[in-house]
């Protein structure tokens, strides 16, 4: 039995399966989950594929290239759209970080507690929060309170963060794959605002997948000249994110850089 993963019009990945195990229709979203020799369990959400081997290695990654390229010390760290709650468990492991949830279809959320390791310690953190609302609530409400986010993970297909991103702060946030959508790529890099002054695309190096490229873009501080290494180096159980590494995601193809010249901004 095999599971697919299809990136529209192009490729469809095939990922071997035993059998499915969880099968939910949400708010809006639809959610499966396959048990897999191979990546332990597959949780399919729509037309998104999470890979429970993978998981803790792409979760560290974003996690620590978001909050080690803040030079100084950020405070409030938003993760807006999708279901990664071992995102937020690493974000955690920084004592100085409140983290704020923001999923509104708890029905799959509440179905990934066995998908994800840390799904219990992470809801009952003291440092996180989950904001059960859409994005649009969610951004209408915080224009009242005028709160500020240091690091935002959007993983939501629109943006309309920027708004609520502090003077200082950074935002990540996913690509059309550079390969193969270099054009949409740009597209999207282009609707950013120009408060940012820096706009780096980088990827997951020894991804599985093809949803592996990401933007950071931010309005002080770069991601390799002012790398945290001080704070990169003393992180602790780690599999996958390394300093070297961090550096080293941002390094892209010749051909890929001369096509976003005047667009990325590093």
């Amino acid at each position: 039995m095999w599971v697919s993963k299809t990136y529209p019009n192009k490729i469809q990945q095939e990922y071997s399966i035993k059998n499915k195990i969880c099968d939910v229709k949400g708010v809006k979203h639809h959610l499966e989950i396959f048990l897999s020799d191979t990546f332990l369990q597959i949780a399919k959400i729509d037309d998104n594929l999470y890979l429970q081997s993978f998981m803790k290695a792409k979760s560290e990654f974003l996690a620590h290239i978001g909050i080690c390229s803040y030079k100084e010390t950020p405070k409030r760290v938003l993760v807006a759209g999708g279901f990664n709650l071992e995102l937020a468990y690493e974000l955690l492991k920084y004592d100085f970080l409140e983290v704020d949830f923001l999923q509104f279809d708890l029905k799959i959320l509440e179905s990934l507690v066995g998908f994800f390791p840390h799904f219990k310690e992470v809801m009952e953190h003291k440092r996180f929060r989950h904001i059960p609302q859409t994005k649009e609530e969610f951004l209408e409400q915080n224009a009242q309170r005028k709160q500020e986010y240091d690091v935002i993970f959007d993983f939501t297909c629109k943006g309309g963060v920027e708004n609520i991103l502090a003077k200082e702060g950074i935002l990540i946030t996913e690509l059309p794959h550079l390969l193969l959508d270099i054009e949409d790529a740009k597209a999207k890099m282009a609707l950013l605002c120009e408060e940012f002054r820096v706009k780096m695309p980088f990827v997951l190096p020894l991804d599985y997948g093809m949803d592996n490229c990401f933007l950071l873009a931010s309005k002080k501080y770069h991601p390799t000249a002012d790398i945290a290494l001080q704070r990169a180096d003393m992180l602790e159980d780690l599999e996958y994110y390394h300093p070297i590494l961090h550096q080293s995601a941002f390094v892209l193809p010749k051909g890929i850089k001369n096509a976003l010249n005047g667009i990325a901004k590093n």
